[in-house]
């Protein structure tokens, strides 16, 4: 028969978990309640919008065509409600900024190309 932890738990029953160690299951061991904290920090942080952000990350950027994919479906879910005004809002505020950032990028690479084929460099540019 397999020995259940001897603690009591949040309900002040008895914990179901299997005993590791002295009576005790590794949640309840007192000999590993730092580090059993240290596990709920990282769970903690695991569990973070931030984290959650960064597994959905792609490793490049969107095109044009798939930002305004996400656009049009954004528009589609707020329309029917099953997406909350807001995130359309922080989707068309991203949008936004995605153009900028590419249309900025854009003019200094051409900006760039008419300096070298006029034989401008960067010097010369900003005194």
């Amino acid at each position: 028969m397999v020995e259940r932890c001897t603690a009591t738990n949040a309900a002040g029953e008895r914990c179901g978990a299997q005993a590791i160690r002295a009576g005790f299951c590794p949640w309840h061991d007192p000999e590993r309640q730092e580090e059993m904290a240290e596990a709920r920090r990282k769970g903690g942080k695991a569990k973070s919008n931030r984290a959650r952000a960064r597994k959905q990350l792609t490793s490049t950027a969107m095109t044009p065509a798939e930002l305004e994919g996400v656009i049009g479906l954004t528009i589609t879910q707020v329309l029917a409600g099953a997406k909350a005004p807001g995130i359309g809002n922080a989707v068309a505020a991203l949008a936004r900024a995605s153009i900028a950032i590419r249309e900025a990028t854009e003019l200094e690479e051409r900006l760039a190309a008419l300096e070298a084929a006029s034989g401008m460099n960067n010097r010369l540019r900003r005194a």
